[in-house]
């Protein structure tokens, strides 16, 4: 783990001063008076959804009283792409690449590339008129057809490189249009799996349920062999090309607002799977306490919980065919609910290297809120305020880091 205070990480983005975006569409940058009009930038990141990002840009124009890019267009201006009509189709939802960089002065970082999918111009009543441009990762193109499937015996990552393989039985092409990637070493780690389903799902969104339960990430990545140009990396995230660090923050000095919520409403102190063996014909009974070596997770809060008397929960629909399936399920049920114990909303200076999927340190608000934090997900915001990042997360503190 790369532990990095935000006193080491201002040398690396110029000390955090002069915040700068870089907008390029079809690879071309915004033209200046385009960029003069730009109001806000963000970019938002999640575990369970597709990365997103909005353009908020001035809409009027103060010399000739006319809408500039949303109001004022005609049903001819939008037949035809002349110098005069081409901000009218500058930010139109379609097809065309949009590349997002956020950063410092000279040291831009990409964020995302993705498509433009919705105009919202807004028609105030005091005020000046703006249009928010809002746009999703280009994974989002890839939510084409939903697919019913099973695997046996296979890895996760065996099943992500045979999804790539895979031809819808109607048209006969590729159910996935980019190939495949995953990290070999990560592949040889990883449990078999006796039988696994995808239930009338995208391709896409089954895989980022792999990867939630991995604890992988799911990008797109620059390719020179593919003819697109990309490919999807699916596997750990310190192998994705992006830079992996852990960011040291604490309150008064390096944490702009911090709101921890503790509860254990939803605490249980033991799950019980049942299932069914197909080959004994004999039912499945697993159990996993709080007294399971691997849960290492807020032992710190174990006393709290235990005076709270959790209640215990018992599974029984989820299919399961195997004892070590059910064990390994009762466990992953119980290990995600101790990681509920302790979440937190925080705010700190724009870092473009915390995206979901990474961890904080958090120091310097007592014993029950300070530790190693999961962040699920990120807004990277630049405007009037400079820029911010604010993120969501869940306390996993395994006492491996110093905190106090």
């Amino acid at each position: 783990m790369q532990l990095v205070t935000l006193a080491e990480e201002s040398q690396n983005q110029r000390g955090f001063y002069v915040p700068q975006f870089a907008v390029k569409i079809q690879d071309a940058g915004l033209p200046r008076d385009v960029l003069r009009d730009v109001i806000q930038v963000t970019y938002s990141d999640n575990l369970k959804e597709v990365d997103s990002f909005e353009l908020i840009v001035n809409n009027w124009d103060t010399v000739t009283r006319r809408f500039k890019y949303v109001g004022s267009e005609t049903a001819a201006d939008l037949k035809q792409e002349t110098p005069k009509t081409v901000h009218y189709h500058l930010f139109d939802p379609g097809n065309k690449q949009v590349t997002l960089q956020l950063g410092y002065l000279d040291e831009l970082q990409l964020m995302t590339v993705g498509n433009f999918t919705t105009l919202e111009p807004s028609f105030p009543s005091s005020g000046g008129p703006t249009l928010s441009v809002r746009g999703l990762n280009v994974l989002h193109q890839l939510r084409r057809k939903q697919y019913t499937y099973s695997w046996t015996g296979q890895t996760d990552s065996e099943i992500a490189e045979n999804i790539a393989t895979l031809t819808d039985k109607t048209t006969g092409q590729k159910r996935f249009p980019v190939p495949i990637v995953v990290d070999n070493n990560a592949k040889d780690q990883e449990p078999t799996i006796d039988y696994i389903a995808q239930d009338n799902q995208y391709d896409i969104d089954f895989l980022f349920q792999r990867a939630r339960v991995r604890g992988y990430v799911v990008v797109v990545q620059q390719s020179d062999t593919s003819p697109s140009g990309r490919e999807l990396y699916f596997g750990p995230s310190q192998n994705s090309g992006s830079r992996d660090v852990t960011f040291q923050l604490e309150w008064g000095k390096s944490l702009v607002e911090f709101h921890p919520t503790l509860t254990t409403a939803n605490q249980v102190k033991s799950v019980t799977v049942h299932g069914w063996n197909r080959n004994t014909k004999k039912p499945i009974v697993e159990t996993a306490t709080l007294d399971d070596p691997r849960l290492n997770r807020n032992k710190d809060l174990y006393e709290l919980l235990q005076k709270n008397d959790p209640r215990e929960e018992i599974v029984v629909n989820e299919p399961v065919f195997s004892t070590k399936q059910a064990k390994d399920r009762a466990f992953s049920i119980l290990s995600d609910r101790q990681k509920q114990m302790v979440k937190a909303s925080f705010t700190t200076v724009g870092l473009p290297d915390l995206r979901a999927g990474r961890q904080v340190l958090v120091k310097g608000v007592g014993a029950r809120f300070s530790g190693l934090y999961f962040v699920t997900d990120t807004t990277h915001t630049i405007g009037n305020n400079g820029y911010l990042t604010k993120f969501n997360a869940r306390r996993e503190d395994d006492g491996s880091a110093t905190r106090q």
